[in-house]
């Protein structure tokens, strides 16, 4: 049984139970690992925004060097709107790491004190070059590692010379137990994508060395939200927010089933719900959020604590990782790995792979959620 067909046997049937390895399965997002460790760069979106950082507060509408919180967004020749005014300033020298040289007032709106109050919002609204200008000085996007290591699946199987000689009435005995052991590893990958821990310095009970993947939970962080009770149809629309400031204009959320109850509690007379069904065997209802569109997935690992809980995804930014060398790690069976001269029949699922989560700010989770209010 090749891992092609193992794959389609995931994506197809064992979907509803493993619906974030089915998708990765499904969308083809496979990508090999070159060893324990696998890394992979990301690159952060710049920041337009920053505050600021006068706590005196005694700027006034004539302040024009400002100590902000992050000087480093900003160039020569950027255009600045203070969020709290309206009014535009100019950079007029090399920012400093935390400070900015300004003109103020240089459009509609006149300089005010408000514009520049301790804590008040800039944004970069873009660069004005000057006529027959020299070249401007330069700026490097910053790259960002991200890694996670491979973990290894298995499951055994192992039926008695006996029990395959003699007919039985029902189900082939060794067919039973390779579908259970099937079921069983299956679920594992599902767990850990969802609750792994990154870890490489563990041991098995004979020394020897583990290395463990670290699951979304654990792996996305900046789009937290922890509502830990009730929550209104306003708070799930701000957390949406959250959802799409980065990256694509759909995601898929994993939710458990006290978060999907809220949800459609949201939903069920406000929006039509589109059902599809996708090339995963997976059925999704997708709603349409004032920030992007949403495609909700129920997922049975997240039950009793973590039924309140939900993981939305950027699937485009998720790969599986398998090892690729000596067969691989593939989900796949070996067939005969018992000792040689032994009167049974050995067979082991194998699977061994880690979860690229790409950037991981363009992902989001919430958690806690015990009703609509």
């Amino acid at each position: 049984m090749t891992p092609d067909v193992l794959a389609t046997v995931v994506r197809v049937q064992a979907a509803n139970e493993n619906p974030l390895y089915a998708m990765l399965l499904g969308g083809n997002r496979i990508l090999k690992a070159k060893a324990e460790k696998v890394e992979w760069y990301t690159t952060q979106p710049a920041s337009r925004r920053t505050a600021i950082n006068n706590p005196a507060d005694n700027y006034t509408d004539v302040t024009t060097t400002l100590a902000v919180d992050d000087g480093s967004m900003f160039m020569i020749g950027d255009t600045v709107i203070a969020e709290a005014s309206g009014e535009i300033m100019l950079v007029t020298a090399k920012p400093a790491t935390n400070s900015i040289t300004v003109s103020r007032g240089i459009g509609g709106v006149a300089a005010a004190d408000a514009s520049v109050e301790d804590n008040a919002y800039l944004m970069n609204i873009g660069n004005a070059h000057g006529e027959g200008a020299g070249s401007p000085d330069t700026s490097a996007a910053q790259k960002v590692q991200a890694y996670n290591y491979l973990q290894t699946f298995r499951q055994a199987v192992e039926i008695s010379g006996r029990m395959e000689r003699v007919e039985t009435l029902t189900e082939d005995e060794k067919a039973f137990q390779r579908a259970e052991a099937f079921k069983e590893v299956t679920r594992d990958i599902e767990h850990a994508l969802i609750f792994g821990a990154r870890n490489n310095s563990l041991a098995d009970a004979d020394g020897k060395k583990v290395t463990t993947m670290g699951g979304l939970r654990e792996m996305v962080t900046t789009h937290v939200t922890n509502q830990g009770g009730a929550m209104t149809h306003d708070e799930f629309i701000a957390w949406c927010e959250s959802v799409f400031d980065t990256g694509s204009a759909t995601k898929t959320l994993f939710a458990g089933p006290t978060l999907l109850t809220t949800i459609h509690s949201f939903y069920d007379a406000k929006v039509r719900h589109n059902t599809t069904v996708t090339n995963v065997g997976l059925r999704i209802q997708a709603i349409d959020t004032p920030h992007g569109t949403l495609n909700l997935v129920p997922h049975k690992g997240l039950r009793g604590a973590y039924a309140g809980d939900g993981i939305a995804v950027d699937t485009e930014n998720l790969k599986l990782r398998p090892t690729e060398k000596n067969g691989g790690g593939r989900l796949q069976l070996k067939e005969n790995t018992q000792e040689k001269g032994q009167d049974s029949k050995r067979e082991e699922i194998f699977a061994e792979h880690t979860l690229d989560f790409g950037a991981e700010q363009n992902h989001a989770q919430l958690r806690g959620v015990t009703a609509a209010a």
